[in-house]
């Protein structure tokens, strides 16, 4: 067996009222996952990264600011087992997100329990555009619904989609590890059946002619515009599709790149933006 990458822990110390701002940051440079703890003058983010390049550039980012002290510290093991130690359960309505290593919370009624473990994948369920992208599919998907992910990472969106009933899920993702995690979790939460994830481009897609129900996006701004042409081609006539990974005060400015589809909905959270967008045939 191949060694895993070696995992990078950045701590950064900040203000509460700065963690927000700073976490955004700090996201900006695609950590695995941030967790937010409190402290006795403020908070502590602490960001794990697979990539000790990105942890240094994300780790001299932060020192430039002057409201904030960074440490780098390199993780001791493989990696994995110094990762899930600080690992938790989200809830990203209707889902309680659990690492598969982790107890299971009690339920609410009408919440489904999400197992995830991301490996070394994208897609732990911490980031607020997860929970919104989240959020959105409940309000859309049906028994009959196909769904694309694209950028799949974990299969957390998809996955959640298969619960909450979708027919059919394709996932892609140009991260070639993603497949085999996408495809674990899904056995984990017993919608093997159901979902598929592959490294096969957007572009193939789009020119199959190949559409979906329900279309989902949790890219960062510039991907979501340099993907626009494709994003609406594989958006069936009546379907919907959702973005995420963008700025709540800029999301417009991706979104009119996406011709021939109607903004219907935009979800907020913690600087954030979801955005639903429907077809013209959409009933």
């Amino acid at each position: 067996m191949e060694p895993g990458p070696s995992w990078t822990r950045v701590v950064v110390n900040v203000s509460q009222a700065g963690a927000e701002l700073v976490a955004d940051l700090l996201w900006q440079f695609s950590p695995a996952a941030i967790e937010e703890q409190e402290s006795t003058d403020g908070a502590v983010l602490l960001a794990g990264f697979d990539d000790p390049l990105r942890a240094a550039a994300a780790a001299a980012a932060m020192g430039k600011l002057t409201t904030v002290s960074v440490q780098v510290i390199p993780v001791t093991d493989d990696g994995l087992d110094g990762w899930r130690a600080w690992a938790t359960v989200e809830r990203a309505a209707p889902f309680v997100i659990v690492p598969t290593w982790l107890d299971p919370p009690p339920l609410s009624p009408g919440e489904h329990l999400l197992w995830i473990d991301p490996a070394h994948t994208f897609g732990s369920g911490s980031h607020p555009t997860t929970r919104l992208v989240l959020g959105c599919m409940a309000s859309i998907v049906e028994p009959t619904t196909s769904v694309l992910d694209v950028g799949c990472g974990s299969g957390v969106l998809g996955i959640g989609a298969a619960l909450l009933g979708a027919a059919q899920v394709d996932g892609i993702d140009v991260d070639h590890g993603s497949p085999a995690t996408t495809q674990s979790n899904a056995r984990r939460n017993g919608v093997a059946d159901k979902v598929q994830a592959t490294t096969t481009p957007l572009a193939v897609l789009a020119a199959t002619g190949q559409q979906y129900d329900l279309v989902l996006a949790n890219q960062l701004a510039p991907v979501v515009i340099a993907l626009a042409a494709d994003l609406t081609t594989v958006v069936a006539p009546t379907g919907s599709l959702v973005v995420s990974g963008l700025l709540s005060d800029r999301w417009e400015e991706t979104t009119t790149s996406l011709r021939g589809l109607t903004v219907t909905d935009v979800v907020i959270d913690e600087g954030w933006a979801a955005v639903i967008l429907r077809t013209a045939d959409h009933s």
